[in-house]
């Protein structure tokens, strides 16, 4: 079976992606719509070991790979479908078939684009400024091409695809 990698991030107009050390903070109504559709594409989804201790992965309604050499709350352990992984991201997404999900934070998203093991980048960015966690977009998107931008209220929706595999 092929894989097929989707990462998702969400970033203010600054690069911020956290606001008080989440996520939620910038999300919209839309883009959490469009966070759930993109997981009813996926198999299975993955984070990062400080996704799993700032967001809640209680309950997923698909298996979860969460990379972590670090301590992983037991409420997250908790979760029937958790499966923790010890290794690079290149590594992990050898292990996993079908179409994954990248749900993770910065650093994550950064190691998969960097290494185009990204097949489809969707970023939102909204108008919210002064979060944590900023990165420069520009520098991680170098193997990739804009497929589809949206701007649905004060948010923009842009779909990148990896140029080269």
């Amino acid at each position: 079976m092929a894989q097929l990698v989707i990462a998702n991030l969400i970033t203010g107009a600054d690069g911020c992606t956290t606001v008080e050390g989440r996520s939620f903070g910038l999300s919209s109504p839309e883009d959490r719509r469009r966070f759930h559709l993109l997981r009813e594409r996926a198999e299975s989804i993955l984070i990062g070991g400080n996704t799993a201790r700032q967001e809640p992965y209680l309950k997923t309604p698909l298996p979860l790979y969460i990379l972590s050499r670090g301590a992983i709350p037991s409420q997250v352990l908790a979760n029937p479908n958790a499966h923790v992984l010890n290794s690079p991201l290149s590594d992990a997404l050898g292990l996993i078939e079908g179409t994954v999900l990248i749900e993770a934070g910065p650093s994550l998203v950064r190691e998969g684009l960097v290494n185009t093991l990204i097949d489809e980048f969707h970023l939102t960015v909204t108008k919210q400024r002064s979060g944590e966690n900023c990165v420069d977009i520009a520098e991680l998107i170098g193997g990739y091409y804009e497929k589809r931008r949206e701007v649905i209220g004060d948010d923009t929706f842009i779909v990148y695809e990896v140029l080269a595999k």
